[in-house]
């Protein structure tokens, strides 16, 4: 995806501005990537955000169901649509990756903490986010 791209890109161009150039041989040259995936240990921010939003999502829903949030959530508005294709929604986004993981019931889950906890954690961990 095209957003994911650019953050990767920018995530990067910070890290090297943060970490600074490495001197080699009385040479200085740019932090490479392998070398800059090499002090994150794995982490991006992609994947740092697509876990805050699973996080959100299981948050709104162990809410009660009259709640504002879960209304502005599950709610549809009633207006005329502009002409093209429709813009992607934020809750079909983020419901998509809840079958990457092939999570079955995960709204079950995310009735209790632990449950909740245990489907940040996966995502997490997971090499398809």
């Amino acid at each position: 995806m095209e957003k994911e791209r650019v953050l990767a890109i920018f995530e990067s161009k910070i890290l090297r501005e943060i970490y600074g150039p490495v001197k080699e041989n009385d040479l200085w040259s740019i932090r490479r990537i392998h070398e800059i995936e090499a002090v994150i240990k794995g982490q991006n921010i992609v994947r740092f955000i697509q876990c805050q939003r699973k996080r959100w999502l299981v948050h709104i829903e162990t809410m009660q169901d009259p709640s504002n949030p879960k209304n502005l959530l599950y709610g549809m508005l009633h207006a005329t649509e502009r002409r093209g294709r429709p813009k992607m929604r934020w809750l079909v986004e983020v419901s998509a990756d809840p079958r990457k993981m092939e999570l079955k019931d995960w709204k079950n889950r995310a009735t209790d903490r632990e449950g909740c906890r245990g489907i940040v954690n996966e995502a997490k961990v997971h090499p398809e986010l």
